[in-house]
């Protein structure tokens, strides 16, 4: 079974910094929420960080993954 749940805003600095603020929030308690979807974490994940460059664009993307 796959689920897929995307959310995507345009925001600024203090947006960002607010959204950050909120995901460590979640992450403390045990859980993320993307969009209306609440996600268990478990104790232990692997945690990506990709930088990207390519024409006119830049672009860092988090990406937490685990199996169970």
């Amino acid at each position: 079974m796959s689920e897929k749940e995307k959310v995507e805003k345009l925001t600024n600095k203090e947006g960002l910094i607010a959204y950050l603020n909120e995901l460590i929030s979640q992450v403390e308690q045990g859980y993320v929420m993307v969009g209306e979807k609440k996600i268990d974490l478990p104790e232990n994940f692997e945690l990506e960080i990709k930088y990207k460059e390519k024409e006119n664009k830049k672009e860092v993307e988090w990406e937490i993954e685990w199996k169970f």
